[in-house]
């Protein structure tokens, strides 16, 4: 019954994300990639898995998961022609997880992350997953965030 939800959802991201793939010049691979719900993924990154969050450093700033272990590395960037993947990526990713590290891949609303995940799946790491619905879900659920602090006026 899982795996039947999990493949439905990769299915509907599949083909919310035709017109994104033209756009980054990519393609899911092969690698069968596990997509899992926020609830899930809150349940991981509470225990032993790294959240990886792949949203522009803009996106992040405004607020993202609060977790203990996060990092943020952009799998888009934002150029003069527009949002373009970050070529960088998977060297960026090398130099901040070993392969074998466990990381929930998450960004705005399952896009991204889904193909973030399966390009590190295809590059060789083995323990990510990545988080359908993204950031919007996770604050839909009411789940902890870390937002800038307001300044207070002198």
């Amino acid at each position: 019954m899982l795996n039947l939800l999990t493949t439905k959802i990769v299915e509907k991201q599949y083909s919310k994300t035709a017109s994104f793939s033209n756009r980054c010049n990519n393609t899911i691979s092969e690698a069968k990639v596990v997509t899992i719900d926020v609830q899930a993924a809150k349940n991981l990154i509470q225990t032993d898995h790294v959240y990886l969050d792949v949203r522009t450093v803009e996106e992040f700033v405004k607020g993202h998961v609060d977790a203990a272990k996060i990092i943020n590395i952009p799998y888009m960037v934002d150029t003069s022609k527009g949002r373009v993947k970050n070529q960088d990526f998977l060297k960026e990713v090398s130099s901040a997880f070993n392969k074998e590290d466990y990381v929930v891949v998450g960004c705005k609303s399952g896009v991204r992350s889904l193909y973030a995940t399966s390009d590190l799946l295809v590059d060789g790491f083995k323990n990510v997953k990545d988080m359908g619905g993204g950031y919007m879900d996770w604050v839909r659920n009411k789940f902890p965030v870390k937002t800038p602090e307001a300044k207070e006026e002198l």
